[in-house]
């Protein structure tokens, strides 16, 4: 008797099994790269990929904070517009982004921000651009 039912539900779980054998098309999950690095490795990062129409330097300090100093190249978004996120939102999402604010604060928020709206390549500067500018390297107006 346990012979048979066994056997019933193996031929249940083969016959299941093959009718879901169609033609559904299954995609790879994006694999999100979202890290923290230094003011040296982001120097070098702004370096390899500054002519690169694949990448983005995001200042997230306010206006005033941006115009006082900030990275060459850099784009301004404020953190504390209301419609930060959907600024976000509005960018190019396959791009590479190097993201700094004034000490790594509000940059830390905004990876999570990042993460969920789809970002696949972010770096964010550890120290934001107090480090940057504390290891020497340069700022412009």
């Amino acid at each position: 008797m346990k012979t048979r039912i066994i056997a019933a539900g193996l031929s249940a779980v083969v016959l299941l099994g093959a009718c879901g054998s169609g033609s559904a098309t299954v995609e790879a999950p994006v694999t999100q790269s979202i890290q923290l690095i230094n003011a040296a490795d982001a120097n070098q990062l702004v370096t390899d990929n500054a002519a690169s129409g694949d990448f983005v330097i995001l200042d997230i300090r306010t206006p005033e904070e941006f115009n006082a100093g900030h990275i060459a190249e850099s784009v301004n978004i404020d953190f504390y517009e209301s419609n930060f996120a959907d600024q976000l939102d509005q960018l190019d999402k396959d791009k590479t982004y190097f993201v700094y604010c004034n000490s790594g604060n509000r940059s830390g928020t905004a990876m999570g921000t990042m993460r969920q709206l789809g970002f696949i390549d972010v770096y964010d500067l550890d120290g934001g651009i107090q480090a940057w500018y504390s290891s020497g390297f340069s700022i412009t107006q």
